[in-house]
């Protein structure tokens, strides 16, 4: 089957425009052409039939009969056309001033004189009409501008319904191809008042739709995007042929950690993959160690993917649990410390009372007591029995865990408060308390742990000097958070009796539950100490974590 040509449409307009004004100026100028054609036979054929009349009354009138040749002579004198044609009555030519030529008009013709010549009076064709066009140029000329005037006409028509289809299809092209990066009209064509115009405002109307649909489908697709790029959840898709064709961010950190093995050897990947050619769809939990032998647990899942009835691929979970998995274990041996802080306390609070009597049995037998060796084992077994009290006390305090209340605590008013508190204790016990405390400073914790905190700290300065000495009690801030110290210059601690006290060795626990209320805060307990040089505890509570501070 023979192919259509493929015309723009410029040409569509054109060609037909141009093919019909040109037929109409044709059949105009045949049917001009055909009436001057016939007018001038018409002319040439009135004429002819007067000058053949006036030849028969001339040959009649005259006695031409006597000498013919005088009146060729006289017609060969007077007569300037080429269409007579005299015969006489053998029908051998007498006079003409040309050939006959292949075609001619025959205008007129007669032998009814006294002679009996037959006269007559014809046209060549050629001739005819070479001199008729010679007469109509201007008419020809005429007709050819009109012919360049309507071509020209038509150019610019079909141009001017074109153009604008052409530009409004490149933009269309435009869209279809990049839809966000689509240039607008920008006024062109919309101010026409005709169909063009009519077109191009619907266009721009469609323009501003299609952007304002285009904004808010980015802006959802960005959205979702955003969604599942930041899910705690590994997501990965698989093609039907078993290809990742797409992970989030979390899938993606997840299946890079190549350290992490199972007991054969086997990564986080090559259990996904295997999930993909089984097409699993219930949650399996899977436990993997680093190099580190640290355990890692993930809980993997697999979904198939379906749309009507077709197989497109298939979605896989990958879930790090690890953290929830610490905090279930937590919590177990949370419950299990509650509940042997529980019986701790019970039984903290059933030694305390046999302890007391024990001592005051001890302290009534050392009045009674008259030799000095026996003195100083009562006053030995005594202090072992304060010291098993203090241990009592440490435990009750232990078990006494309460959920932490954090608000906003001003520090220099809590410092203050420390400071009224125990300047009388540290005096009586010839200690001198200083304070150096920056106003304004507040931080974000549980008040009742940051005062228990502050109490431990300077009952162990006190402590720490029996023969008196300095305590100097300090707020300010650091570049790491709000810093609250507490210093002595006491005996101090070497290494080893520093790690045993923050460890709770050796009976005391003071600072081991500064450690803990510290840590629970948000912030850290430092101590520096050394053998001579005195004892220097730092709190640190840190900007970070959700422990605030701010200067007021």
């Amino acid at each position: 089957m023979m192919r259509r040509p493929s015309l723009t449409i410029e040409n569509k307009i054109l060609i037909p425009f141009v093919s019909i004004s040109i037929v109409t100026v044709l059949c105009f100028c045949y049917i001009v052409y055909d009436a001057e054609y016939k007018l001038r036979i018409e002319t040439e054929t009135a004429n002819a039939t007067a000058l053949i009349d006036y030849i028969n009354a001339d040959i009649d009138a005259g006695e031409y009969w006597r000498d013919p040749n005088a009146l060729l002579e006289k017609y060969e004198q007077s007569y300037r056309g080429d269409s007579l044609f005299l015969y006489d009555a053998a029908d051998r030519l007498l006079f003409s001033r040309r050939a006959l030529g292949e075609h001619e008009i025959l205008l007129c013709q007669s032998s009814s004189n006294s002679l009996g010549w037959k006269i007559q009076c014809s046209l060549d064709q050629a001739a005819l009409a070479a001199a008729f066009i010679e007469e109509q140029r201007y008419l020809i000329l005429a007709v050819i501008a009109m012919l360049i005037i309507i071509v020209q006409a038509g150019v610019m028509i079909a141009h001017n319904i074109s153009s604008p289809i052409r530009e409004l299809s490149a933009l269309c092209t435009g869209i279809s191809a990049a839809p966000g990066e689509a240039e607008e009209l920008g006024g062109l064509y919309t101010h026409r008042r005709d169909e063009v115009g009519q077109f191009a405002q619907s266009f721009q109307k469609m323009m501003e739709s299609l952007r304002r649909y285009t904004d808010e489908l980015s802006w959802v697709k960005a959205l979702n995007e955003s969604i599942v790029e930041n899910l705690p959840l590994g997501i990965a898709v698989y093609d039907d042929a078993g290809k990742m064709i797409f992970r989030n961010n979390r899938a993606e950190t997840m299946l890079h950690a190549a350290d992490e093995r199972d007991a054969q050897g086997r990564a986080l990947g090559d259990y996904l993959n295997s999930l993909v050619r089984r097409g699993e769809v219930l949650p399996i939990s899977l436990t993997l160690h680093d190099s580190a032998k640290k355990s890692h647990h993930y809980e993997l899942g697999a979904w198939r993917l379906q749309s009507g009835g077709t197989n497109l691929g298939t979605l896989c979970t990958v879930d790090d649990v690890t953290y929830q998995r610490h905090m279930e274990e937590k919590l177990s041996r949370d419950e299990k410390l509650t509940y042997t802080g529980e019986l701790a306390a019970d039984v903290a609070h059933e030694a305390r009372n046999p302890l007391a009597g024990i001592r005051t049995g001890l302290q009534v037998i050392d009045r009674k007591l008259e030799s000095e060796r026996d003195h100083l084992l009562c006053c030995e077994m005594i202090k072992e029995v304060d010291r098993v009290d203090l241990l009592v006390s440490n435990l009750v305090n232990i078990s006494r865990q309460r959920e932490s209340e954090k608000t906003t605590v001003h520090l220099d008013t809590l410092c203050e408060e420390m400071e009224l508190l125990y300047s009388k204790v540290a005096e009586n016990k010839g200690i001198e308390f200083f304070a150096s405390i920056d106003a304004g400073i507040v931080i974000f914790a549980d008040e009742q742990e940051v005062r228990q905190m502050l109490i431990n700290l300077i009952n162990n300065s006190i402590k720490a000097m029996p023969d008196g000495g300095q305590i100097l009690l300090s707020s300010r801030i650091e570049e790491g958070g709000v810093c609250v110290s507490i210093s002595d210059n006491g005996p101090g601690m070497g290494e080893a009796q520093l790690s045993h006290a923050l460890s709770g060795e050796g009976g005391g626990r003071g600072l081991s539950i500064v450690q803990r209320l510290a840590k629970n805060n948000n912030g850290e307990l430092k101590l520096t100490s050394a053998p001579g040089e005195g004892t220097s505890a730092r709190l640190l509570f840190r900007r970070t974590g959700g422990i605030c501070y701010d200067e007021v």
